[in-house]
């Protein structure tokens, strides 16, 4: 019984000295524990602005919620005192002025530091605070504001600066655009200017043409040279021309033609030693009639019949030259009232010249013709077989209906032709 009361003094002996010692670890630690760590506040609140971080990661992530704690405390009065600054700035800078969230953030950390740390070895817990007096943190807030203000003065200076230099350029560049505008409507206006004086110039060039030549390309070309027809047709609808030599006396050809439309058909014959030597046909088509405003262009094209020496052998149509043929005429009246013409087939080949050089006294009563002829067949060279012929002459006209020619055929021969149109 002695032996279980000692047993039972021994165990609450200890229990007391372990409970002691157990209370007195407590009271230890909250003595030695700052005030605002345990009761998560300051006793003089009303005096400063502070932020307490707790963290059980480490030091810095405690000091991290403590400046955030802080931010979030000073906040509205940081906003207060930039909103005042900025009024008192004046009204132009405060209507393009405005304080967004991440500026009030900002400028309420600038030149704050963590003021006391704490850290709890029993739970692993990392304690900060961030502590300010308010009067000293409102002059110290006041005073990066007002840095803060001149910054954004600056910026927004820089910033009217650049957008003044950008309308500048602007200007510059609409002025530019512009001017090439106006330049480019001044050439326009230049050149329409000029066309106007060249269309008004070529208008006057050809009034005055026409009153100088428009007689001479109206009545149109003759429709021979010395012996070759060129592009033209009967102007009335028939030609009857009658030719004789001189020297001797003594017929030598004989021409009709009977024009329908721009269709023309002809036939004549050649006479020498008083017999019917050579017949010739033709049937042309007149593609050109004489076109061009200043100066006339004539084409005709068409099938040509030859029969030579029937004077010695008799006429026998399948012993004619059947061929197609063309000629044309270009008459200028710049080349002094000169028309050129032209004929080709299989008999002969001919190039020639009309001229009245003394139109402005004569009109076109008075002309001078000159021919040069190769002929390819033999059959229809003259009698000492010669290809080549020059020939020239003289026409006198009478009027549209009756010319007169005298010519110089060949070197050797005077012929008078007589040359009807109704």
């Amino acid at each position: 019984m002695e032996r279980n009361l000692d047993g039972l003094f021994l165990f609450m002996t200890d229990s007391v000295r372990i409970l002691s010692a157990s209370v007195l670890f407590f009271w230890t630690s909250l003595i030695a524990q700052p005030q605002w760590v345990v009761t998560q506040r300051l006793d003089q609140a009303n005096e400063f602005y502070y932020g307490i971080g707790a963290s059980l990661v480490s030091e810095g992530d405690a000091d991290a919620r403590a400046l955030i704690a802080f931010g979030q405390n000073v906040e509205v009065r940081v906003r207060s005192i930039f909103q005042r600054e900025v009024s008192e700035e004046g009204s132009s800078f405060s209507d393009r002025t405005s304080v967004s969230a991440e500026l009030v953030s900002d400028v309420s950390l600038k030149g704050i530091g963590v003021s006391e740390r704490y850290t709890d070895t029993s739970s692993h817990r990392f304690y900060s605070l961030v502590r300010y007096r308010k009067t000293e943190y409102d002059s110290l807030i006041t005073y990066e504001i007002q840095r803060e203000i001149l910054l954004m003065k600056a910026r927004n200076r820089m910033a009217e600066e650049k957008r003044e230099e950008e309308l500048r350029a602007q200007k510059t560049l609409h002025k530019q655009d512009e001017e090439r505008r106006m330049e480019d409507l001044r050439r326009q206006q230049a050149r329409l200017e000029m066309e106007k004086e060249e269309q008004r110039q070529e208008e006057e060039k050809r009034t005055l043409y026409r009153t100088m030549y428009g007689e001479f390309l109206d009545a149109g070309p003759t429709q021979r040279v010395v012996t070759m027809r060129n592009g033209e047709v009967s102007g009335t609808g028939r030609t009857l021309m009658l030719k004789g030599h001189l020297n001797p006396l003594a017929p030598a050809e004989a021409f009709y033609a009977f024009r329908l439309a721009m269709f023309e058909l002809s036939a004549g014959v050649h006479v020498r030693a008083k017999k019917v030597q050579r017949q010739e046909a033709a049937l042309r088509v007149q593609l050109l009639p004489g076109v061009g405003e200043l100066t006339r262009t004539t084409l005709s094209i068409g099938v040509s019949q030859g029969l030579a020496s029937i004077a010695d052998s008799g006429y026998a149509f399948d012993r004619s030259v059947l061929s197609f043929f063309a000629a044309g005429d270009y008459a200028d009246p710049e080349w002094n009232f000169t028309t050129l013409s032209f004929y080709a087939d299989r008999r002969y080949a001919a190039v020639g010249a009309v001229s009245f050089p003394f139109y402005k006294q004569f009109k076109d009563h008075v002309g001078f013709m000159l021919e040069a002829k190769y002929i390819f067949h033999e059959d229809f060279r003259d009698e000492r077989g010669a290809p080549f012929e020059l020939n020239a002459g003289i026409m006198l006209r009478a009027g549209p209906e009756f010319s007169t020619t005298l010519t110089l055929e060949d070197h050797r021969r005077i012929a008078l032709a007589f040359e009807f149109q109704f």
